[in-house]
């Protein structure tokens, strides 16, 4: 069978769709190889540690002229890296999944004549995935607006969804959990962003009041480092349950149980919790130009199945409200977990293979 190389790195919301793929490849019969950065391989479980190399890499920040020089040397010892290894490997295809540890593999493979594909996971291309577009045979989109995508490469674009686990989609075929008595709330932040979570989600549920707070179960993700500050806020309100932890490895039994998310927008955590059917109050990560994790949580928040907070001297405010009104009508969490599900693109990770195999 064909050798397949993934490029993906920086966050896990680029290396874990490419964990879903190198999944559905590897159960085709299929060998498959990572490439990524330092960052990235921390969040790299899935993949066999003989299959990963890490090459350099670094983005074109904006600033100091001395740091945009970095950030090009880092890029360029990148390329010759992966170069190298993908002339060594001769793989029948490279796959990049996007963010600026993927430039470097998929430039050198459209240069040695290895067909390249791209996963675009945002609802705006991100500038990676911009740079090296012109030469990729194909290109599969996460959501079904995408914008920025240049002109030449309108014509590649499919939209498949994101690939996400298998677990995480099952929880979706089960029956909403009916709500009795409390709403069981999970709030995560993902690899960026979730300390705003540890002073926002106090501040919302105190202004709540005491009956209603009696009536929260809150299972929330809160880091080491804001956690002596953020706890002793949390158990001070009289929840009706309380669990906190700097990160949760039983997500999909997590999504399970709970009436409601609170999150960041990420492309993944949006495609996971369409997939799993669940409501969602969705605060964006305020520091994208381009204002992505907004548009990415389109998805649901066109049709109703999720709420969007801005963040802001109003955005604990946002919230209660939002609470209040689930609170006093819970059979809207129940019409908004099937209208979730309803928007969720199911599959993402075998079309996306479909489209390798047709490549190689």
């Amino acid at each position: 069978m064909s050798l397949i190389v993934l490029a993906a790195g920086g966050t896990g919301g680029h290396v874990f769709p490419a964990m879903a793929l190198a999944r559905a490849l590897s159960a085709r019969g299929h060998d498959v190889r990572l490439l990524t950065d330092a960052r990235g391989v921390k969040y790299a479980t899935d993949f066999d540690p003989d299959g990963i190399e890490i090459i350099s890499a670094g983005g074109l920040v904006s600033g100091a002229p001395h740091k945009r020089v970095r950030g090009l040397l880092r890029l360029g010892r990148g390329y010759v890296q992966a170069r190298g290894h993908l002339k060594r490997w001769k793989p029948d295809a490279v796959v990049g999944f996007g963010g600026f540890p993927s430039a470097p593999p998929m430039l050198a493979a459209q240069h040695l004549g290895i067909p390249t594909l791209m996963h675009e996971q945002n609802g705006v291309m991100g500038r990676a995935n911009v740079f090296v577009s012109r030469g990729v045979k194909q290109i599969s989109a996460a959501f079904p607006s995408v914008q920025g995508v240049p002109a030449a490469a309108q014509s590649k674009l499919r939209v498949v969804g994101n690939p996400i686990r298998s677990d995480i989609a099952a929880v979706g075929d089960e029956p909403f959990p009916a709500v009795e008595t409390n709403i069981n709330v999970v709030v995560f932040g993902g690899s960026q962003g979730a300390a705003v979570f540890s002073r926002l989600i106090p501040e919302a549920l105190a202004l709540l009041s005491a009956d209603q707070r009696q009536r929260i179960a809150l299972v929330s993700q809160i880091r080491d480092e804001n956690r002596a500050e953020a706890e002793p806020k949390l158990q001070a309100l009289n929840l009706a349950r309380l669990e906190v932890a700097p990160f949760f490895a039983d997500m999909p039994q997590r999504l399970a149980n709970a009436h409601l998310v609170i999150s960041r927008s990420g492309a993944t955590t949006v495609h996971e919790v369409a997939a799993a059917g669940r409501p969602a109050i969705f605060v964006p990560l305020a520091v994208h130009a381009d204002d992505q994790q907004a548009k990415n949580a389109r998805l649901l928040t066109d049709s109703g199945a999720a709420k969007l907070v801005r963040e802001g001297d109003s955005a604990a405010t946002e919230i209660a409200s939002h609470l209040t009104n689930m609170l006093d009508n819970p059979s809207q969490l129940s019409d908004m977990a099937s209208l979730a599900r309803s928007n969720a693109l199911l599959g993402a990770a075998e079309k996306l293979a479909d489209m390798v195999e047709q490549e190689t």
